[in-house]
Protein backbone atom coordinates (compact mmCIF):
# COMPACT_ATOMS: atom_id res chain seq x y z
CA UNK A 1 0.00 0.00 0.00
CA UNK A 2 1.38 3.41 -0.95
CA UNK A 3 2.01 6.24 1.51
CA UNK A 4 -0.64 8.93 1.83
CA UNK A 5 1.43 11.02 4.29
CA UNK A 6 5.19 11.05 4.72
CA UNK A 7 7.33 13.14 7.06
CA UNK A 8 11.03 13.37 6.21
CA UNK A 9 13.41 14.60 8.90
CA UNK A 10 10.81 17.04 10.27
CA UNK A 11 11.85 19.51 12.94
CA UNK A 12 9.63 22.06 14.67
CA UNK A 13 11.61 24.65 16.58
CA UNK A 14 10.32 27.69 18.45
CA UNK A 15 12.92 30.43 18.83
CA UNK A 16 11.91 32.58 21.81
CA UNK A 17 14.81 34.97 21.93
CA UNK A 18 17.34 33.40 24.25
CA UNK A 19 15.33 30.19 24.45
CA UNK A 20 15.16 27.63 21.65
CA UNK A 21 12.54 24.92 22.05
CA UNK A 22 12.84 21.82 19.86
CA UNK A 23 9.35 20.32 19.95
CA UNK A 24 9.90 17.82 17.10
CA UNK A 25 13.40 16.54 16.44
CA UNK A 26 14.03 14.84 13.13
CA UNK A 27 10.74 12.97 12.74
CA UNK A 28 10.51 10.36 9.99
CA UNK A 29 7.07 8.85 9.60
CA UNK A 30 5.10 7.08 6.88
CA UNK A 31 1.32 6.63 7.01
CA UNK A 32 -0.13 4.39 4.34
CA UNK A 33 -3.51 4.67 2.68
CA UNK A 34 -6.23 2.96 4.73
CA UNK A 35 -4.07 2.89 7.88
CA UNK A 36 -5.72 3.36 11.26
CA UNK A 37 -2.77 5.01 12.99
CA UNK A 38 -2.69 5.86 16.68
CA UNK A 39 -0.20 8.57 17.66
CA UNK A 40 0.38 7.89 21.33
CA UNK A 41 2.27 10.01 23.83
CA UNK A 42 2.04 11.79 27.19
CA UNK A 43 1.42 15.50 27.67
CA UNK A 44 4.39 17.50 26.39
CA UNK A 45 5.67 14.70 24.15
CA UNK A 46 5.11 16.65 20.93
CA UNK A 47 2.09 14.65 19.75
CA UNK A 48 -0.12 17.73 19.21
CA UNK A 49 2.61 19.38 17.15
CA UNK A 50 3.00 16.14 15.19
CA UNK A 51 -0.76 16.17 14.60
CA UNK A 52 -0.43 19.69 13.18
CA UNK A 53 2.22 18.43 10.77
CA UNK A 54 0.39 15.35 9.46
CA UNK A 55 -2.85 17.32 9.06
CA UNK A 56 -1.31 20.34 7.29
CA UNK A 57 -2.33 22.72 10.08
CA UNK A 58 1.28 23.88 10.36
CA UNK A 59 4.56 23.64 8.45
CA UNK A 60 7.90 22.40 9.77
CA UNK A 61 10.92 24.54 10.61
CA UNK A 62 13.03 21.99 8.73
CA UNK A 63 12.25 18.88 6.70
CA UNK A 64 9.51 17.89 4.27
CA UNK A 65 5.89 16.78 4.49
CA UNK A 66 4.54 14.83 1.53
CA UNK A 67 0.82 14.40 0.96
CA UNK A 68 0.07 11.93 -1.83
CA UNK A 69 3.70 12.31 -2.87
CA UNK A 70 3.55 16.12 -3.17
CA UNK A 71 5.63 18.37 -0.90
CA UNK A 72 3.23 20.60 1.04
CA UNK A 73 5.71 21.83 3.63
CA UNK A 74 6.35 25.15 1.89
CA UNK A 75 2.86 26.02 0.77
CA UNK A 76 1.25 29.34 1.71
CA UNK A 77 -1.46 29.32 4.36
CA UNK A 78 -4.14 29.83 1.70
CA UNK A 79 -2.86 26.87 -0.31
CA UNK A 80 -2.62 24.73 2.84
CA UNK A 81 -6.21 25.62 3.71
CA UNK A 82 -7.25 24.46 0.25
CA UNK A 83 -5.47 21.14 0.73
CA UNK A 84 -7.07 20.61 4.14
CA UNK A 85 -10.53 21.44 2.85
CA UNK A 86 -10.36 18.81 0.12
CA UNK A 87 -8.27 16.02 1.65
CA UNK A 88 -8.60 16.07 5.46
CA UNK A 89 -11.50 15.96 7.92
CA UNK A 90 -10.97 16.99 11.54
CA UNK A 91 -12.48 15.76 14.82
CA UNK A 92 -11.49 17.76 17.90
CA UNK A 93 -11.61 17.01 21.62
CA UNK A 94 -13.59 20.21 22.28
CA UNK A 95 -16.06 19.44 19.43
CA UNK A 96 -15.75 23.02 18.05
CA UNK A 97 -19.44 23.24 17.17
CA UNK A 98 -21.03 26.68 16.67
CA UNK A 99 -23.65 27.06 19.42
CA UNK A 100 -26.17 29.06 17.39
CA UNK A 101 -26.31 26.50 14.56
CA UNK A 102 -28.26 23.24 14.51
CA UNK A 103 -26.48 19.90 14.20
CA UNK A 104 -27.31 19.84 10.49
CA UNK A 105 -26.03 23.39 9.96
CA UNK A 106 -22.81 22.59 11.83
CA UNK A 107 -22.24 19.51 9.69
CA UNK A 108 -22.82 21.29 6.38
CA UNK A 109 -20.85 24.45 7.18
CA UNK A 110 -17.52 23.23 5.66
CA UNK A 111 -19.23 22.65 2.30
CA UNK A 112 -19.91 26.38 1.95
CA UNK A 113 -16.18 26.97 1.41
CA UNK A 114 -15.97 24.21 -1.22
CA UNK A 115 -18.76 25.55 -3.41
CA UNK A 116 -21.22 22.70 -2.80
CA UNK A 117 -24.79 23.59 -3.82
CA UNK A 118 -27.50 24.01 -1.19
CA UNK A 119 -29.46 20.91 -2.20
CA UNK A 120 -26.38 18.67 -2.26
CA UNK A 121 -25.14 20.24 0.97
CA UNK A 122 -28.34 19.37 2.84
CA UNK A 123 -28.46 15.85 1.41
CA UNK A 124 -24.90 15.12 2.51
CA UNK A 125 -25.52 16.53 5.99
CA UNK A 126 -28.71 14.55 6.56
CA UNK A 127 -27.23 11.31 5.25
CA UNK A 128 -24.18 11.68 7.49
CA UNK A 129 -26.19 12.46 10.61
CA UNK A 130 -28.34 9.39 9.96
CA UNK A 131 -25.17 7.31 9.49
CA UNK A 132 -23.90 8.30 12.97
CA UNK A 133 -27.28 7.66 14.61
CA UNK A 134 -28.48 11.27 14.87
CA UNK A 135 -31.29 11.27 12.34
CA UNK A 136 -33.73 12.44 15.00
CA UNK A 137 -31.42 15.13 16.40
CA UNK A 138 -30.36 17.07 13.32
CA UNK A 139 -32.38 20.19 14.20
CA UNK A 140 -31.05 20.36 17.78
CA UNK A 141 -28.42 22.89 18.78
CA UNK A 142 -25.24 21.84 20.64
CA UNK A 143 -26.62 22.86 24.05
CA UNK A 144 -29.38 20.28 23.55
CA UNK A 145 -26.96 17.43 22.79
CA UNK A 146 -24.91 15.16 25.05
CA UNK A 147 -21.11 15.02 24.80
CA UNK A 148 -21.25 11.84 22.76
CA UNK A 149 -23.86 13.30 20.41
CA UNK A 150 -21.71 16.40 19.91
CA UNK A 151 -18.74 14.22 19.01
CA UNK A 152 -20.86 12.29 16.51
CA UNK A 153 -21.91 15.61 14.94
CA UNK A 154 -18.21 16.49 14.75
CA UNK A 155 -17.47 13.19 12.99
CA UNK A 156 -20.28 13.80 10.51
CA UNK A 157 -18.92 17.31 9.89
CA UNK A 158 -15.44 15.87 9.27
CA UNK A 159 -16.87 13.68 6.48
CA UNK A 160 -19.03 16.21 4.68
CA UNK A 161 -16.40 17.20 2.10
CA UNK A 162 -15.66 13.51 1.46
CA UNK A 163 -11.99 13.60 2.56
CA UNK A 164 -9.58 10.69 2.25
CA UNK A 165 -8.09 11.29 5.70
CA UNK A 166 -9.78 11.69 9.09
CA UNK A 167 -7.66 13.22 11.86
CA UNK A 168 -9.02 13.00 15.41
CA UNK A 169 -7.39 14.86 18.32
CA UNK A 170 -8.21 13.14 21.65
CA UNK A 171 -11.70 12.23 20.34
CA UNK A 172 -12.65 10.44 23.58
CA UNK A 173 -11.19 13.04 25.93
CA UNK A 174 -14.44 14.80 26.89
CA UNK A 175 -16.80 11.83 27.03
CA UNK A 176 -17.27 8.79 29.27
CA UNK A 177 -15.56 5.50 28.42
CA UNK A 178 -18.69 3.77 27.12
CA UNK A 179 -19.48 6.62 24.74
CA UNK A 180 -15.81 6.77 23.82
CA UNK A 181 -15.99 3.18 22.65
CA UNK A 182 -18.95 4.08 20.43
CA UNK A 183 -16.96 6.95 18.89
CA UNK A 184 -13.92 4.76 18.28
CA UNK A 185 -16.08 2.09 16.65
CA UNK A 186 -17.49 4.72 14.28
CA UNK A 187 -13.94 5.71 13.34
CA UNK A 188 -12.99 2.05 12.94
CA UNK A 189 -15.94 1.50 10.63
CA UNK A 190 -14.90 4.49 8.52
CA UNK A 191 -11.41 3.01 8.29
CA UNK A 192 -12.78 -0.35 7.19
CA UNK A 193 -14.71 1.45 4.45
CA UNK A 194 -11.46 2.80 3.05
CA UNK A 195 -10.56 6.00 4.84
CA UNK A 196 -7.20 6.68 6.44
CA UNK A 197 -7.75 7.48 10.13
CA UNK A 198 -5.19 9.14 12.41
CA UNK A 199 -6.00 9.43 16.13
CA UNK A 200 -3.81 11.41 18.51
CA UNK A 201 -4.22 10.40 22.16
CA UNK A 202 -2.56 9.79 25.52
CA UNK A 203 -4.88 6.80 26.12
CA UNK A 204 -3.02 3.54 25.45
CA UNK A 205 -6.27 1.55 25.69
CA UNK A 206 -7.34 2.92 22.29
CA UNK A 207 -4.58 0.96 20.57
CA UNK A 208 -6.95 -2.01 20.13
CA UNK A 209 -8.80 -0.04 17.45
CA UNK A 210 -5.71 0.69 15.34
CA UNK A 211 -3.49 -1.33 13.04
CA UNK A 212 -0.52 0.93 13.72
CA UNK A 213 0.77 2.59 16.89
CA UNK A 214 3.26 5.47 16.69
CA UNK A 215 4.76 6.36 20.05
CA UNK A 216 6.27 9.79 20.52
CA UNK A 217 8.33 10.96 23.47
CA UNK A 218 10.38 14.13 23.88
CA UNK A 219 9.83 15.04 20.24
CA UNK A 220 11.12 11.82 18.70
CA UNK A 221 9.38 8.67 17.43
CA UNK A 222 9.74 5.58 19.58
CA UNK A 223 7.79 2.81 17.80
Amino acid sequence: MENIIELRDVWKIYDLGKIRIEVLRGINLEIKKKDFALILGPSGSGKSTLLNMVSCLDVPTEGKILLDGKDVSRLSEDDLAGVRGKKIGFVFQQFNLLPHLTALENVTLPTVFQGVTGEEREKRGKDLLVSVGLGERMNHRPAELSGGEKQRVAIARSLVNEPEIIVADEPTGNIDSKTGEVIMNILKDLNQKGRTVIVVTHDAELREFSNRVVKIKDGVIDE
